[in-house]
């Protein structure tokens, strides 16, 4: 399994998934505390630190998140479409799991960095706003480390729609359908978003309740991400040996 992730980590253009990933962070933190800081003037005071990290979080996880991590994937996963690479992997006996495994482990350590660069941004902002550093910030890292596990359900997903079209721009589309789905749910019925996989990381760094889990909401989530993130991980690997 080593040399499966060793390979997989030299291949990987790191470097243009980070500027990728630097750039929605960008985007989304514009868009999230550019709305703050055009209504701080109105907040009540001690809810701050809050409603920064909601607006800046729920605008990331609703609209940019989803498509980076399937642009990040489809990245890793549209080299072994070219020149037929799948079908020489296949004939030199790679395993399509350990290979799949590999993928999602190689993304998912770059997916890392951009979530703390998150909280970098939320923290600073904090400073430029004049608001008190308070225990809040402990659960924002506590929310941002759980954020890792709703990226790979999500990851899973998007390596199926990628595996299953074998079309960067589909699978691309089908992420913006999903976050877009999350908002419908929101006006629907804001319970559903807790089973509902685009919006895991909406509910990973609490965008919307901006309080801790219950033990009973914790036990949701981690059951909900591993029960898709397996579900998509055995679809994909089908799909690969099927149609390699």
């Amino acid at each position: 399994m080593r040399h499966y992730i060793s390979a997989e980590w030299k291949k990987l253009n790191k470097i243009q998934l980070l500027i990728i990933g630097v750039v929605f962070v960008a985007l989304s933190s514009f868009i999230g505390l550019g709305t703050y800081f055009a209504n701080q003037s109105v907040l009540i005071d001690g809810t701050q630190d809050k409603v920064m990290w909601g607006q800046l979080t729920f605008y990331y996880t609703q609209i940019l998140y989803p498509p980076m991590l399937a642009i990040f994937i489809a990245i890793s996963l549209i080299q072994e479409f070219e020149r037929k690479n799948l079908e020489m992997l296949r004939s030199n006996a790679v395993s399509i799991k350990k290979l799949l495994i590999s993928k999602l482990f190689t993304v998912t350590a770059l997916v890392i960095p951009i979530q703390f660069l998150v909280l970098i941004v939320y923290i600073v902002a904090l400073k430029v706003a004049n608001v008190e550093l308070s225990s809040f910030v402990l659960l924002t890292l506590k929310w941002t480390l759980l954020s890792i596990l709703s990226s790979l359900s999500i990851l899973c997903i998007q390596a199926f729609a990628y595996a299953k079209t074998r079309s960067f721009g589909q699978s691309i589309g089908i992420s913006a359908l999903g976050a877009m789905g999350g908002f419908v749910l929101l006006f629907l019925n804001v319970n559903l978003n807790k089973f509902y996989p685009y919006s895991q990381p909406m509910i990973a760094l609490r965008s919307r309740a901006l309080e801790d889990f219950s033990l009973l909401e914790l036990t949701i989530f981690i059951f909900v991400n591993l029960l898709f993130s397996v579900i998509f991980y055995r679809l994909t690997c089908y799909e690969l040996e099927k149609r390699g």
